[in-house]
């Protein structure tokens, strides 16, 4: 049995993951093997361990099956722009580093003018100065574009500061 087929054998799972109305089984075992955050949840008297159930308050139940697809198998399903930005925060939630360089990955090669405003506030919120710096020289790259879009109307009005900051590396260059 590889380890992909145990999470599709309930039989011997350990602890449930809970989203919205759906549950998912799993094994204490390999989430604590892949994930610090769930080890650190199991290695102390968490309400979650009492209980072998793990409420996820914001994660759509499609994101929890999908992060834990990757966390038995080490391979993503079929990834669109939205599952991709989902994965990414619930990786850098739960420190799946691989999980999170394998959604950045992603973003960066689907790097459009209709997202890099959208991956920008991603990029910034979780502190990934890579994929912020690439998403940055893309913005600057394409400014035009960008800076004429609703999207950057939206960021100027949400977040004035990270509009600025983007806009203030063009006299950096």
């Amino acid at each position: 049995m590889d380890l992909g087929s145990m999470l599709q054998d309930n039989s011997l799972s350990d602890v449930k993951l809970c989203a919205e109305s759906e549950t998912f089984p799993a094994h204490w075992f390999m989430l604590s093997a892949r994930s610090p955050v769930f080890r650190a949840m199991f290695q102390s008297d968490m309400k979650e361990r009492a209980r072998d159930r793990i409420v996820i308050e914001d994660l759509k139940p499609d994101t929890v099956r999908r992060m834990l697809h990757f966390m038995y198998t080490d391979s993503l399903e079929e990834l669109e722009w939205e599952t991709a930005s989902d994965l990414y925060v619930a990786a850098e939630k739960y420190q799946i580093m691989t999980l999170k360089d394998k959604c950045s990955s992603f973003l960066k090669s689907n790097l459009s003018l209709s997202n890099a405003c959208e991956i920008l506030l991603l990029s910034d919120l979780l502190q990934d100065k890579e994929l912020k710096s690439i998403v940055q020289g893309f913005i600057l790259k394409n400014d035009k574009s960008v800076i004429n879009s609703s999207d950057w109307e939206l960021l100027m009005k949400d977040n004035l500061q990270l509009a600025a900051e983007t806009m203030l590396l063009r006299f950096e260059e």
